[in-house]
């Protein structure tokens, strides 16, 4: 007759081997954890293999199989708190806890009553089972983990059988130790699954979140980009690609649409006398300026040097009205800041046709702008 207790010795080995085999590749802390578990267990099955006809020997070896067992469901619950950390971490009261719980087992075959050992080994197993059980079932929750809740079912479930091992021995003599029943193997092979599940949901969790961070690396490249650096306005590359999507938008749904060119007076002068230094806190002053008078639906672009570009989805009449906000506004900050009176703002505004295209507008608006400029130059 085969022996139960054997083939699920074999199971555990089996169950060891593969889970070193997702460890090279994963490196987690829970994933030796549960190595170890599986090997204890695989030890513990293979002792109660065997029966021994002098009884201190089996009341020692029954200890030893019952510390395996602990053993292994501590290992249970310490693969639990290191999820999912990469380093394995001990402690002095662990090693403590370790000690204790041997120096019980080894010892007390050879004081005590083997049915007083037994109970005292399926009572430490079924509680720190239960433990881990609640905590994979936690994890699970927590995580969105099929794995974990499969893994913490199967804890709780052989916990409760154990409990229940226990209760009994109270009432009937077990002998060498827990029987093996045939709803525990099942259970046990659940367990295995779960861990397997989990190892590559854990997996999967990774390759996602490097796959945003990937994404979202991506999009801050974009972003820089097509953005100016000093000014924080779009620049001319961004023109470059939504020019033609603008321009095809524009005569798809027959909105309006206008550009304003801006130009900054006397902007050499400026660096010549205060510095470049003080050019750019310009520069980035204008850039604020514009970002915080066109709408979302609105395009700031630094144009070059001291020239920007508005792309505005609106009419001729209220890109001009817009245009001489923004000179007032400019104003007023010139004056705020203590800048030379010198500095202005030059524009001019163009609707942009559906059959001329923005090109067309933009030298327009940049023609109305040098007119604009020599109006103002006597300032």
């Amino acid at each position: 007759m085969i022996e139960p207790r054997l083939i699920s010795a074999y199971g555990a080995l089996l169950a060891a081997a593969m889970l070193t085999v997702l460890y090279l590749y994963r490196g987690r802390a829970f994933v030796v954890y549960w190595i170890g578990s599986w090997l204890l267990v695989a030890g513990a099955l293979g002792i109660m293999t065997r029966s021994y006809t002098d009884a201190t020997l089996e009341s020692v070896l029954t200890g030893l199989a019952l510390l395996f067992t602990v053993y292994a469901a501590g290992l249970m619950r310490l693969s639990v708190e290191s999820f999912p950390q990469h380093v394995v971490r001990w402690n002095g009261r662990r090693l403590v806890l370790l000690s204790g719980t041997a120096l019980w087992f080894l010892v007390s075959p050879f004081v005590l009553p083997l049915s007083t050992i037994v109970l005292t080994g399926i009572i430490a197993t079924g509680v720190l089972l239960a433990w881990s059980g609640v905590g994979y079932l936690q994890l699970g929750r927590q995580v969105r983990s099929a794995g974990a809740l499969l893994t913490g079912g199967g804890l709780t479930l052989i916990a409760v059988s154990h409990l229940f091992a226990a209760l009994m021995s109270i009432f009937v003599d077990v002998g060498g130790g827990p029987r093996l029943s045939g709803t525990t193997i099942v259970t046990t092979l659940f367990i295995a699954l779960g861990m397997h599940i989990l190892v590559f949901e854990d997996m999967t969790d990774e390759l996602r979140v490097a796959n945003r961070r990937l994404a979202g690396a991506n999009e801050e490249v974009r972003r820089l980009a097509i953005t100016d650096a000093l000014t924080g306005c779009h620049n001319r590359r961004f023109f470059d690609e939504v020019e033609r999507r603008e321009v095809e938008r524009h005569r798809r749904y027959g909105t309006a649409l206008a550009v304003v060119f801006i130009d900054v007076n006397h902007f050499k002068r400026l660096n010549d006398s205060l510095g470049h230094d003080r050019g750019d806190e310009v520069l980035w002053m204008i850039g604020n300026l514009l970002k915080g008078q066109v709408r979302q639906s609105d395009y700031a672009i630094r144009w070059g040097g001291d020239e920007f570009l508005l792309l505005l989805s609106c009419g001729e009449e209220e890109a001009r009205s817009k245009a001489a906000i923004l000179k007032a506004k400019f104003d007023e900050e010139r004056i705020s800041a203590g800048l030379p009176g010198y500095l202005g703002l030059s524009v001019g505004v163009a609707p942009v046709s559906p059959d001329e295209g923005l090109r067309a507008a933009i030298r327009q608006a940049d023609g109305q702008m040098y007119g604009d400029k020599l109006s103002t130059s006597s300032v």
